[in-house]
């Protein structure tokens, strides 16, 4: 009996489970803890425990690149990422059409996932807990940049959207972890 389960040992093998680290490490060199941290807070974990049995077949890098759900966190991720945080200064205008239309559809109650009120007190909520915001001092956001524009905010859309808010959409400064 100890010999049969022993060779059926062999035939069952559970798939290799990647951390997110071994992730970074293999894919995406150029992450700041802190984006990895978010990515962390994202769900990246659990897709990735999700999909093992997938990447054991495919490989890391198939799935992340061709899988539609997989792609996602690759695009997003997948980029030259300042070491450390920067600081920004920025006007409305330099944050993508797209990205400033969600937000303004957001503090405008447009979005009927995101009711009005439950969008105000959130604000008012964060200029408190936030008073460097728009001035450089506050926890930094994680933005993806392209030709001088923020195309993708991907982590601290509100905080963001508060910096400028509370400055009348006027220049703000902004400390942020910038990916290219």
């Amino acid at each position: 009996m100890k010999q049969l389960l022993e060779n059926w040992k062999r035939f069952i093998t559970e798939a290799k489970v990647y951390t997110p680290e071994e992730v970074r490490s293999d894919l995406f060199p150029s992450m700041p803890d802190y984006v990895l941290g978010d990515m962390k807070r994202e769900g990246f974990d659990e897709f990735l425990k999700d999909r093992a049995d997938d990447i054991e077949k495919q490989g890391l890098e198939t799935i992340l690149t061709t899988d539609e759900y997989g792609k996602g966190w690759y695009d997003r991720y997948n980029l030259n990422w300042s070491p450390e945080a920067k600081i920004l200064d920025l006007s409305w205008e330099d944050i993508d059409a797209k990205e400033r239309k969600f937000l303004m559809d957001k503090y405008e109650g447009k979005n009927p996932n995101f009711p009005k009120a439950d969008q105000e007190k959130r604000y008012a909520d964060m200029m408190q807990r936030f008073p460097g915001l728009g001035t450089g001092d506050h926890e930094p956001v994680i933005v993806k940049m392209e030709g001088g524009k923020i195309v993708d905010i991907i982590g601290g859309r509100h905080r963001t959207f508060v910096a400028f808010l509370k400055n009348n959409f006027k220049r703000i400064k902004l400390n942020a972890y910038v990916g290219t």
